[in-house]
């Protein structure tokens, strides 16, 4: 089995969950990827990483404070990007321009243009384009997409999400839209927009949404991202999604995220089917248990490689996999940008105070909240 060479630009918080991954493909005896070198802005993350992945594969890689560099100097055939969304376009871009393959962090873009961008370089140079959009990956989520496949609740209708709670911290450079390109209905929601559209295997098609900062100022840091968003969606079908997030509702945290058919629910929980009299409740792990025991071996070890579990770890090898078999990974450049459109169409609706559809979203026809990011960023 071949090895690729890797660099990680972006050496964060989310990227000690990227060497987790590869921990735990080295672990299994997938030592596909040798990293060669880290780069970030901060010496100090960069030697951190570098120290880490030093005990994952023995050997400490290179350390550089620019990107540019590295990709010259390094003998390189891929990199993992995970980066402040204001710069993913320049600095994916660029490496696609030098002939790497690019793994990078969600959301790919600040906005749909900036996206595009990176759509472009990746079909215009030929190389392989994947987002590291690991929550459909788990086990869990994989046995929900199963179970609708088999119709134990029967025709999809409605999804429910809420998380409302209470954070008075500031959260660095995500606070300011310019950067961030929107809150965590942006940053995390693409999670969601995702798993909305690959369970119910369908595509959005409009979005009304409203949108407020209860608190402007956060311990001294001025917020310029919402705290608070409401939004319906509707899908294909005739299936409703209801999303509310914030981080300003004190007093009693809600998380729940609930998908109904016209037989019965499904969540993190399991799967619950409607007796006339009753109802039937399937244990998530019993649920798991049986999606596992009736996939094939290959799709098994396609979903769950030597049997990894670890989302990032499935993430990554499914992107080695996409370059070493030149196939679409499972989520690319497209795939990805078909979620940011959820979440940045509710930005679109509470601006023009009305629905919009997610099409002209994708077909950059509104862009009345992104334009101004765009303008401030240079994205043209």
């Amino acid at each position: 089995m071949n090895s690729l060479n890797i660099g990680l630009i972006g050496c964060g918080g989310i990227m000690d969950a990227h060497l987790a991954g590869y921990k735990a493909l080295y672990t299994a005896g997938l030592k596909v990827f040798n990293i060669r070198a880290v780069c970030d802005t901060y010496e100090q993350n960069a030697r951190r990483k570098a120290e880490a992945v030093e005990l994952i594969q023995g050997r400490r890689p290179n350390i550089y404070l620019n990107f540019e560099e590295m990709i010259k100097r390094e003998s390189l055939d891929a990199v993992d990007i995970a980066l402040p969304h204001n710069i993913h376009h320049t600095v994916a871009c660029r490496c696609l321009e030098e002939g790497l393959h690019v793994i990078i962090e969600k959301p790919l873009g600040i906005t749909m243009r900036a996206a595009r961008l990176i759509i472009d370089a990746a079909e215009k140079y030929g190389k392989t384009l994947a987002v590291a959009e690991n929550y459909r990956r788990s086990p869990e989520n994989r046995a929900i997409w199963w179970a609708i496949r088999q119709n134990y609740i029967g025709d999809p209708r409605i999804v429910i999400w809420i998380a409302a709670g209470w954070n008075p911290n500031p959260w660095g450079w995500r606070e300011d839209r310019f950067i961030a390109g929107g809150s965590w209905v942006f940053d995390g929601g693409v999670h969601l927009a995702d798993l909305d559209r690959y369970q119910l295997g369908r595509e959005a098609v409009d979005v009304y949404a409203v949108t407020e900062t209860f608190d402007p100022i956060k311990k001294g840091v001025k917020v310029t991202v919402d705290d608070m968003t409401m939004a319906i969606i509707r899908f294909e079908g005739h299936v409703y999604v209801q999303w509310l997030w914030t981080r300003a509702a004190p007093g009693r945290d809600v998380n729940i995220r609930v998908i109904y058919g016209s037989r019965g629910a499904l969540n993190g929980e399991g799967l619950r089917v409607q007796k006339e009299d009753s109802v039937e409740v399937h244990r998530m792990y019993m649920l798991v248990d049986k999606m596992m025991k009736s996939l094939k071996p290959e799709e098994r070890e396609s979903m769950f490689p030597r049997g990894i579990t670890d989302t990032f770890a499935t993430e990554l090898y499914d992107f080695y996999s996409a370059i070493v078999e030149k196939r679409k990974p499972e989520v690319d450049g497209w795939e990805a940008y078909k979620d940011m459109a959820i979440p940045l169409g509710f930005y679109e609706s509470a601006v023009l105070g009305k629905p919009v559809k997610i099409k002209d979203i994708e077909e950059l026809k509104i862009e009345e909240y992104q334009g101004e990011i765009n303008e401030k960023n240079g994205i043209r």
